[in-house]
């Protein structure tokens, strides 16, 4: 039996039509949850320390302990307001905004355990029982005003379960560089508070954790990758049935 080509060109067009609809779940459900992920929104108009009297001027954030952000670039002037003056100044030769990133604002977290505190965001829209990654982009720094080795490390709490880096070990005068990293969670509920707490050693050294970036995504169901492939299966079985001497005028 034979096939007119103008047919079988068709049914290829649905066939392969249908790929970018497979294709578009999985981006569909990428969609980052987090609101200003990179801290590039805020109130401030250089960099400080967030909380307590200097207020929670970094949109979507809240902060306690010792946290400041970082404004990108380089500040000419150092006045009251802008007291930490340029990160390249106040941190140790080496350290760099966020090079996987998108470079700009960053959040110096005090990982003092006498005085550190969280930076946290209620994340809303997750649906409970479902797999999220939580991403997000970190260094480990210290200040130029002391001296000695530290330890540095993120615990990364979301909907009660906390996670935590591995720990970097940062000689002397330090910088040790940016990382990607990334935890997979499943909350209990559609709103969930997604926190950032630096615990470092030793006390009063300071140790520093960067941190930029920040992402929370919903991780495909194995049902939509299923789609995705049985789609490329599909064009592949299509690509075949188009060879010469398989469809006849």
């Amino acid at each position: 039996m034979f096939i007119s080509k103008f047919a079988a060109i068709a049914a290829t067009s649905l066939i392969v039509a249908a790929v970018p609809a497979a294709a578009a779940v999985p981006a569909a459900a990428a969609v980052n949850l987090v609101t200003n992920g990179g801290f590039e929104t805020t109130t401030y108009t250089a960099s400080s320390q967030i909380g307590g009297s200097f207020g929670q001027g970094v949109t979507g954030w809240t902060a306690s302990g010792f946290n400041l952000l970082f404004i990108g670039g380089t500040q000419t002037t150092v006045s009251a307001a802008n007291q930490y003056s340029d990160p390249l100044t106040y941190f140790r030769t080496g350290v760099t905004t966020d090079t996987l990133g998108t470079g700009g604002n960053f959040v110096a977290l005090d990982g003092d355990t006498g005085i550190h505190g969280p930076l946290s965001q209620t994340i809303t829209g997750l649906v409970a029982g479902k797999g999220y990654n939580v991403t997000f982009d970190w260094a480990a720094s210290q200040l130029r005003n002391r001296t000695g080795a530290t330890t540095e490390q993120l615990a990364v709490t979301f909907g009660g379960v906390t996670q935590s880096t591995a720990i970097i070990n940062n000689p002397s005068a330090g910088f040790q560089p940016w990382r990607s990293v990334s935890f997979y969670f499943v909350p209990t509920s559609t709103s969930a508070v997604l926190s950032f707490l630096s615990n470092g050693t030793p006390a009063g050294a300071p140790p520093i954790a960067l941190l930029d970036n920040i992402s929370v995504a919903a991780v495909p169901e194995p049902a939509t990758w299923a789609l995705l492939m049985t789609g490329f299966g599909m064009v592949g079985y299509a690509a075949r049935r188009r060879r010469p001497g398989v469809v006849a005028a």
